[in-house]
């Protein structure tokens, strides 16, 4: 199913994951880019907050990607006036959570539209809804295929599978051939620093989002040896 993607972005997270989804086999599928930089929204009257140069295209999914937290009372009129089904609108920074989240949430689903929160992007795998499967077939929590030489244990080929949103997997893939796998902690660490030096989520003591994703991606590749 060829479902149409439309997509809201701001922000570093945003341009990194807009501009990777644009260069993808997904980029005949997306029929609108905006970024939306409104800053805040009034509650009584959101719709008068809406960019007059917004394009509507009518889509299936509305990806929602690092907009500022006070958007986020556009986001169920602009889903509604698209025609869209489903929304994905992960959490990278716990300060981009959108204020009224559960309101929104509510509006969406009152609407008929399916909506998830993942927290990272990459965290993304099986959904409910058939418009986000068709999503995360492509990209999502990681999966690769490894080709090792059973004699010295040399990473000899890697095949992604499924790419991260962001790219950072089918960036880091290609970087690990030659390494040896036989020491794996050696091999996860390193593969967690390249990690880092590409990942722009959110890192703190409070909500270590950028390791929960290098720890996917390090778990991955352990899991895709053959």
């Amino acid at each position: 199913m060829n479902n149409q993607i439309y997509i809201l972005y701001h922000g570093s997270f945003g341009e990194l994951v807009t501009g990777h989804l644009a260069m993808s086999e997904l980029a005949d599928r997306i029929v609108g880019l905006y970024d939306l930089k409104v800053a805040s929204v009034s509650l009584d009257d959101p719709e008068s907050d809406m960019p007059e140069d917004i394009p509507l295209f009518e889509c299936d999914l509305l990806l929602v990607l690092g907009i500022l937290p006070k958007a986020g009372d556009l986001v169920p009129i602009i889903a509604s006036r698209t025609g869209a089904k489903a929304v994905i609108w992960p959490i990278e920074d716990p300060n981009l959570i959108p204020e009224g989240r559960y309101t929104i949430e509510d509006e969406l689903n009152k609407n008929g539209i399916h909506v998830e929160f993942p927290e990272p992007l990459c965290t993304l795998d099986t959904s409910e809804n058939e418009i986000v499967n068709t999503f995360a077939v492509h990209f999502g929590m990681p999966k690769f295929e490894l080709r090792v030489n059973a004699k010295n244990m040399i990473i000899e080929e890697v095949k992604v599978i499924r790419d991260t949103p962001c790219g950072t997997a089918s960036k880091i893939g290609p970087k690990i051939v030659g390494m040896s796998c036989k020491d794996m902690k050696s091999l996860e660490d390193k593969v967690m620093q390249m990690h880092d030096n590409e990942c722009v989520a959110y890192m703190g003591p409070d909500r270590p989002i950028m390791q929960q994703a290098g720890r996917l991606l390090a778990d991955a590749i352990k899991e895709g040896l053959v």
